[in-house]
């Protein structure tokens, strides 16, 4: 349906007006291309209502009430396009970016920090990638800009031919699949139409409409979503200048009960802006790597703050502990300990080694208590040990930073230790404590 994280509210269209009828041509050509230093003024509202079935094996069913709302605003240039000729990489700088919803009840806000309202947009697919050059992104900013449509991608709603009035197509795939935030997309009976050609405010407009049926698997399971909307399109400047949705998201249980019905409606539009100039130069400032593609990890309810490669996730937090997951077999566990707990990295090794041998895991090699890389405060130890069929590696560290003392207990196939241990002692020297009791 509409973005149901992102959620929209419809806006007025008073300033649209349709005062002249243009003489019908044959067929018109609509279709958008972009180059390298095209740039737009965005502006998204949204706006759902609905209810979901909760279940849990430890409370009753539940039926959950949900709202929300959303206003975002900015610029958006394109830095690239790929062989195919189409975005790749932009560059958005955000005027505004406010989100609300209401969770049973209970309330939630999301937005961007100042530091990250400057942020680069990589696409492969449907795959989006955000990252600012300023500050490293929390997984909350993160998931905001990834579930927002991406205007640029919504080329499959146009028709891949001339078309002439009241001529139907089908919506692409692609296009489908952007509007409905589905990570699968089953079916897709979406079909689009040449209403007219007018204009508006001076300018040669086209409206297409869209309307439709599509099937497929989201965040919360199966899903069937009905969409109705229309877009403009503007034959002057050849891009797509408006877009309203309202869409219904009906979710589905295992054996294809509905459990949930959300209604909402989306609007963006979009103002093309003076192009600019591009050059390596620039285009360099935009590159991801390493260092700027980590995520922060920072809670109002933990008493310290990280940085980590987005491979793992967050599956935890406490306020002296968050537990990480890189896959089905890999782990680690931040602890920010008394400092009276561990006098000495010695003591740590051996309640570990008791912990190993109380599992009753078999011990193939063991490395002494070491230095990272030189790094003050932080040292490591490790076992290769076998449990059951699968051999496995543990990996620990002892990080002290001034009266702090922090321990990072992982794991992960043998195979995987060399990257393991990389990405540990990258988490473990971007620790800070927060000054909040743990």
């Amino acid at each position: 349906m509409i973005k149901r994280r992102n959620l929209l509210q419809g806006i007025g269209l008073n300033a649209i007006l349709w005062p002249l009828s243009l003489r019908a041509a044959d067929t018109y050509r609509l279709s958008e291309t972009f180059s390298p230093g095209n740039r737009f003024r965005i502006q998204t509202t949204s706006e759902l209502t609905g209810v979901m079935l909760f279940t849990s094996n430890l409370q009753p069913k539940k039926q959950i009430q949900i709202k929300g709302k959303s206003q975002i605003d900015f610029d958006e240039t394109i830095l690239t396009l790929d062989s195919s000729l189409k975005v790749s990489k932009s560059f958005r700088e955000y005027r505004k970016v406010e989100l609300s919803r209401t969770l049973d009840g209970q309330n939630q806000e999301t937005t961007l920090r100042p530091e990250t309202r400057s942020l680069v947009l990589l696409r492969q697919g449907l795959k989006k990638t955000p990252f600012s050059p300023n500050a490293l992104l929390t997984w909350n900013e993160l998931d905001l800009i990834r579930t927002e449509v991406f205007p640029c991608a919504l080329a499959g709603l146009f028709p891949t031919r001339s078309v002439g009035l009241n001529e139907s197509w089908d919506a692409g795939l692609e296009s489908v699949q952007e509007l409905t935030d589905l990570e699968l997309l089953e079916s897709s009976q979406v079909s689009c139409k040449l209403d007219s050609v007018n204009l508006v405010n001076n300018r040669k407009t086209a409206r297409i409409s869209f309307l439709g049926k599509a099937s497929g698997i989201n965040e919360d399971g199966p899903n069937q979503q009905i969409l109705d909307g229309y877009i403009f399109f503007d034959c002057e400047t050849r891009h797509l200048s408006f877009l309203y949705l309202k869409g219904t998201s009906i979710l589905k249980n295992k054996e294809g009960k509905d459990v949930g019905r959300i209604e909402g409606r989306y609007t963006l539009s979009r103002e093309m802006l003076p192009a600019i100039l591009l050059d390596n130069k620039i285009l360099a400032q935009y590159e991801p790597d390493a260092n700027n593609t980590r995520l922060l990890f920072e809670s109002r309810d933990t008493a310290f703050t990280f940085y980590y490669p987005r491979e793992w996730k967050v599956t935890s937090q406490s306020d002296s502990q968050a537990t990480l997951d890189h896959s089905k077999e890999s782990g680690l566990l931040i602890t920010k300990e008394k400092p009276s707990r561990y006098t000495s990295n010695a003591m740590y090794r051996d309640e570990a080694l008791a912990f190993i041998r109380q599992q009753q895991m078999r011990i193939e090699s063991q490395g002494e208590i070491q230095s990272a890389n030189g790094i003050p405060g932080l040292e490591f130890f490790s076992w290769d040990v076998q449990i059951e069929s699968r051999r496995m590696y543990l990996l620990y560290f002892v990080y002290r930073i001034g009266q702090n003392v922090f321990t990072l207990a992982s794991r992960c196939p043998q195979e995987n230790k060399a990257a393991l241990r990389s990405d540990i002692i990258g988490i473990a020297t971007s620790i800070k404590p927060t000054g909040k009791s743990g």
